[in-house]
């Protein structure tokens, strides 16, 4: 097996297993009983609370990948045609070890898996006074203010209605909040819905007492970003400025169930969040600039931007995805190495489910995943078009999207080669135009917000228009059995033509 296809096969392995692994733990509940027995021990209780050793498990399990890696790897100095012994020794190794050691590599990260999900099911339940601290801006929506708030390195969903919602209106990720509240934890049926997020219950009964502001500098940097966009866009319609700060920092707090539904219907839900696209169009953007730097300047400029981009778009999953496997291809550049998009891939793909095998629950993750796999995998063959780039991202995703929704919309395919193009135009011009409408007087900062609006308001017409034209299940199957057939057809006049892509995967 060559070096590329091992490593792909160890992503695919690391992440099934980790997967398999927690959903074992998650139906097998003399595992969660026996580990929140253990659990209740003093010295158990101590060390299952320490991220330390859940960070030596990630270290083993990165480490037995490499050591993977290193025992397959095959020898590329040959200056003979002819076969030697030690080669045919070589070629016996690399051909039989490789199972060996996938299974090794399954049973660790089955283990990781595990484990994560053991320490997600036993949070700590009980009364609890003191502070808590926001992980999520805090959402109005239905009546009620949600936020996810942290309770001694736990997670918990705290919910307000009422007038006591005013409390937690304002509060942004990385605030303190000082509270009385129950804790409860989720059993399994909710934390599978929510194990992505690292939720693990709610707190009940909740009084807050006070809220502050965080006091870490990049929690202040990143809601400063937050309310800069928030004041740019005060003179926009109310559903305008709530779509485009959607697009722009995947703020999705104040987005109406219209607009949700509507936009999930038509196959652009993708869009009300951010992506793993901001990441390639924030960078693309700024390309321009980071090459009048010296190799090693544009790699620490690069990094440190991809990182402030993620901090401000509230680390979502699918852009913690991206921004891993830009960091790998700016490495790549600085050092003068070939990234091969697919393997850089794999690498993100180990690395995060190394740090965080729960990954494999979010369907962000998931579906950025297939959807960078799609792109990298079948566009070569396709072409460099829209349409090409379009089509690979959706057959990428498709099958997930049926597995969890239950349907995959027929006019995806359309409504993404309207939207997309004038949402990506959004994401890359509208920060700079909110950005001086921050500072301007009002109507000054509405003419320069009005090509923003005009162009979110043509983002949710498609939308609207694609709820509007759904079509019946039988029409969406010939649709993509009709996709799928042209895609078949086109890779096979590539093979017959061209012998392999245009682009080295």
């Amino acid at each position: 097996m060559s070096p590329h296809l091992w490593i792909i096969a160890v992503a695919f392995t690391c992440a099934f297993a980790a997967r398999v692994g927690s959903e074992v733990a998650a139906r097998t509940t003399i595992i969660v009983t026996v580990a929140a027995q253990f659990s209740a021990l003093p010295i158990a209780a101590r060390l299952t609370t320490l991220p330390f050793i859940w960070m030596m498990w990630s270290a083993a399990c990165v480490a037995v990948v490499v050591v993977a890696l290193r025992r397959v790897r095959t020898p590329r100095n040959h200056t003979s045609f002819e076969p030697t012994p030690r080669d045919h020794t070589s070629h016996n190794h690399a051909s039989h070890h490789p199972a060996r050691w996938l299974a090794v590599v399954a049973l660790v990260f089955a283990g990781h898996g595990a484990a994560q999900w053991q320490r997600l099911a036993t949070p700590h339940v009980g009364e609890y006074a003191g502070v808590a601290f926001a992980r999520s801006d805090a959402i109005n929506k239905r009546g009620a203010v949600t936020l996810i708030a942290e309770v001694d390195g736990e997670n918990f969903r705290l919910t307000l209605r009422g007038r006591a919602r005013s409390a937690l209106q304002t509060v942004r990720m990385g605030d303190a909040l000082l509270i009385d509240a129950e804790r409860v934890a989720y059993d399994t049926r909710r934390l599978r819905f929510v194990a992505g997020r690292h939720v693990q219950g709610e707190l009940r009964n909740v009084t807050v007492h006070a809220t502050a502001p965080s006091l870490a500098l990049w929690h202040r940097a990143a809601n400063r970003v937050h309310r800069l966009i928030e004041h740019g866009s005060r003179t926009m319609p109310r559903d305008d400025a709530a779509l485009v700060r959607g697009l722009i920092l995947g703020d999705e707090s104040r987005q109406p169930t219209r607009m949700t539904d509507a936009f999930r219907a038509a196959g652009l839900g993708h869009l009300l969040a951010v992506s793993g696209q901001n990441v390639v169009l924030l960078l693309a953007a700024l390309t321009p600039l980071l090459r009048r730097l010296s190799p090693w300047s544009r790699l620490t400029a690069a990094l440190a931007i991809v990182a402030m981009f993620a901090l401000i778009t509230r680390l979502e999953s699918s852009v913690i995805r991206a921004s891993v496997m830009a960091a790998i291809v700016q490495v790549g550049f600085a050092i003068g190495r070939d990234v091969v998009p697919l393997r850089a891939l794999a690498f993100t793909v180990i690395g995060i489910v190394s740090l965080d095998p729960l990954a494999t629950w979010s369907i962000g993750f998931v579906l950025s995943v297939a959807a960078t796999t799609g792109l990298v995998v079948i566009t070569p063959w396709l072409g460099d078009s829209i349409f090409a780039a379009t089509t690979a991202a959706q057959l990428g995703v498709a099958p997930f999207v049926i597995w969890w929704f239950g349907s995959m919309p027929g006019l995806a395919l359309l409504t993404n080669l309207l939207a997309v193009p004038v949402s990506s135009l959004v994401m890359m011009v509208g920060p700079l135009l909110l950005g001086i409408a921050a500072f301007v007087p009002d109507p000054v900062a509405a003419m320069c917000v009005a090509p923003v609006t005009a162009a979110v308001r043509f983002v949710w017409w498609v939308a609207e228009w694609g709820l509007r034209m759904s079509l019946p299940a039988w029409a969406n199957l010939i649709a993509w059995l009709s996709i799928i057939v042209f895609v078949i057809r086109r890779i096979d006049g590539e093979v017959r033509f061209v012998g392999h892509p245009r682009a080295r995967l």
